[in-house]
């Protein structure tokens, strides 16, 4: 079937089903049930994603650094090299996600996340180590794409920031000091930062066997829908996409039909023409090194004040519910107030930025609470991501366009935590001055990226700026910039 004749499909459809089905069926009892089975399994694998990646910081606190002879940068390496196997893998996984079955892919590649984060407690040394780390990265690049490819099949744009709040969320980051903490009482033959990857990576694995099983590859292959919660489920999302290109596409792609996208090299021109494109490529760096630094060294920065290896896992605590209760908050203001997104992504990168100066120069010694509290403000250095991503999606058409910069904000998410750990300089530990200082300057950044990607009117009006315009549909894959009578930038 060609694109014309996915359009009078499309058309014929709604006409001959759309009232019906509206009438018959319950729209929030569609969204209730997706809340109740996909929303779960996305916000389980996503907190298990994080949980594997902090699990490395604990078992530093808990004495691998010894027990592997790490010397020198070595475990800043370890923190950098998990990112060489990302970047590696990133562009295989774009491909990957268009030839295989979505929830079982998911499934999938957490079981064998799981399986080498068991293979960690089985390494003796650098090597070792390094290779086990660069697996993980491999696996760990098909997590955010996936999810995210998840989110827009399931859900409206309307409904995604709030649902990617939920699962992109910092609540591992509790959850995995209060566990590390109870690990660190185990009284077993191994040491103890072994329990902690053979823990995490047994509840990976299972985790990885319900996924393949209980999520379903898209709404029409759902188990726990009637045929017509089916069809609804994907016309309610059908008529959410940008354009109408991105409308046949997902006709298409719901009934197995094969429509090719062009590969179109001007809106990749434009992509790197459009200022939003280098303010989100800066803003991508600048964030994924503060993240490479709280990720793989806030126990390490927090046992520099004088706590004992299980309270050091305990007082990391507060950092993840300050930035999960912070997360929510302010995207429960960008779902309900039009066109804040910009102001919450600068406001909340200010937290951040003050905690990282006051453990700059705040010392630890006689002001360790004022500077431990520093620690804990620095949590707010997610939300502007959670932001950022949601503003990317919405303000960016075009197949290849979006392609594009999708493809570019890995690539850099890679780069700045590749990067980061760098700074973290082991001879300076545990106040770690060039890596706080780096910290600092990239909040800073974060700050006022927020504030740059703020309206542009050379290139459309906000959504709550109305325009008169005709009212029919976009050209086929038109970009943003081509689409300025119907298209409208949020922020």
């Amino acid at each position: 079937m060609d694109k014309e004749t996915a359009h009078s499909s499309i058309e014929t459809e709604e006409q001959h089903h759309g009232n019906a089905i509206n009438h018959s069926i319950s729209r929030r009892k569609l969204l209730i049930k997706t809340d109740a089975i996909v929303l779960p399994l996305i916000v389980l694998t996503s907190t298990l994603a994080f949980l594997d990646k902090n699990g490395m910081a604990y078992a530093a606190v808990y004495g691998m650094r010894k027990d592997a002879n790490l010397q020198g940068q070595q475990y800043s390496w370890l923190g950098s090299i998990f990112y060489f196997g990302y970047l590696t893998m990133e562009f295989p996984t774009i491909w990957l996600l268009t030839k295989v079955p979505l929830g079982s892919y998911i499934g999938a590649i957490l079981f064998a996340w799981g399986g080498c984060l068991c293979c960690m407690a089985a390494c003796h040394n650098f090597a070792g180590l390094a290779t086990v780390r660069f697996l993980l990265g491999v696996f760990e690049a098909g997590i955010l794409p996936a999810l995210l490819l998840v989110n827009s099949l399931w859900y409206t744009k309307k409904e995604q920031p709030l649902r990617t709040a939920l699962w992109y969320n910092t609540f591992a980051g509790i959850f995995g000091g209060i566990l590390s903490f109870a690990i660190g009482k185990i009284d077993g033959s191994l040491s103890t930062w072994k329990y902690i990857f053979l823990i995490y990576g047994s509840v990976t694995m299972a985790a990885g066997i319900i996924v393949f099983f209980a999520l379903p590859n898209d709404p029409e292959h759902a188990w726990f829908f009637t045929k017509e919660e089916k069809y609804l489920a994907r016309m309610r999302v059908i008529e959410n996409r940008a354009s109408r290109h991105e409308k046949v596409c997902m006709y298409a792609k719901a009934y197995d039909i094969q429509i090719k996208a062009r590969w179109k090299s001007a809106q990749i021109k434009e992509a790197v023409s459009d200022p939003k494109y280098w303010c989100v490529a800066i803003f991508v760096v600048a964030q994924s090194i503060t993240n490479a630094g709280i990720t793989n060294f806030n126990p390490l920065i927090i046992a520099g004040y004088g706590f004992s290896q299980s309270k050091t896992t305990l007082m990391a605590t507060p950092q993840a519910a300050v930035a999960f209760v912070a997360q929510v908050i302010c995207t429960a203001f960008a779902y309900y107030v039009p066109n804040i997104r910009c102001v919450l992504w600068t406001l909340s990168s200010l937290p951040a930025l003050a905690g990282a100066v006051m453990i700059h120069v705040l010392n630890t010694g006689s002001e360790r609470d004022a500077s431990l509290a520093g620690v804990y403000l620095m949590g707010f250095y997610n939300v502007p991501w959670v932001l950022m991503l949601s503003l990317q999606s919405s303000n960016t058409t075009g197949a290849t366009k979006k392609s594009f910069v999708s493809v570019s904000v890995a690539v850099f998410y890679a780069v700045g935590n590749i990067i980061g750990p760098q700074f973290f300089r082991t001879s300076q530990a545990p106040t770690y001055g060039l890596g706080i200082g780096a910290m600092l300057c990239c909040f800073a950044i974060m700050t006022v990226t927020g504030a740059l990607y703020g309206r542009d009117q050379l290139y459309g009006r906000p959504q709550n700026h109305p325009v008169d315009f005709d009212g029919g549909a976009p050209v086929d894959d038109t970009t943003d910039f081509q689409s300025e009578r119907t298209f409208r930038y949020v922020y």
